[in-house]
């Protein structure tokens, strides 16, 4: 082989072995467990640009509903609504249902109600604590009374 032809197929080896090495650290560097995600989960639930729990809105129609406990409740200034906070699972599996209020002469007691999405068929849901927010629009002002949670 003449010199030209044989400096040319090692320049030529030596740049695809670069361009191998290369992608194979490109891929062990995204295969790093220590590496973020650099996506959201695939919902129809986007999470809020500062972080802070995604809003919901019941969706009656749930199969397999169940009352479920929340975090916080915290009443407007004018005692009309109230903000529930909760930590719940990934749509179409972990589902607000609807709210129920109960007016009481001492307490106004909330219950959340959750299920999962039956149009949604044989799925499988990651564990995964999902921060949801509702707000709940009283008939009645609260007044004096305090909220109780009707799931715990």
């Amino acid at each position: 082989m003449p010199t030209t032809a044989r400096t040319r197929w090692t320049l030529f080896s030596v740049i695809a072995v670069l361009v191998v090495v290369a992608a194979g650290a490109a891929i062990a560097a995204s295969n790093d467990p220590e590496t973020p995600v650099s996506s959201g989960p695939i919902t129809g639930e986007q999470p809020p640009v500062d972080g802070g729990p995604i809003v919901v809105e019941p969706r009656p129609g749930m199969a397999g509903v169940y009352a479920r406990p929340y975090d916080t409740a915290a009443v407007s200034d004018d005692g009309r609504s109230v903000t529930i906070d909760f930590v719940s699972g990934v749509e179409p599996c972990n589902v607000l249902d609807h709210v129920g209020v109960r007016y009481g002469t001492d307490a106004v007691t909330i219950t959340l109600y959750e299920g999962h999405d039956p149009s949604a068929g044989d799925v499988a849901c990651i564990e995964i604590g999902v921060f949801k927010r509702v707000i709940v629009q009283l008939d009645e002002p609260l007044g004096g009374r305090s909220i109780v949670d009707g799931a715990a």
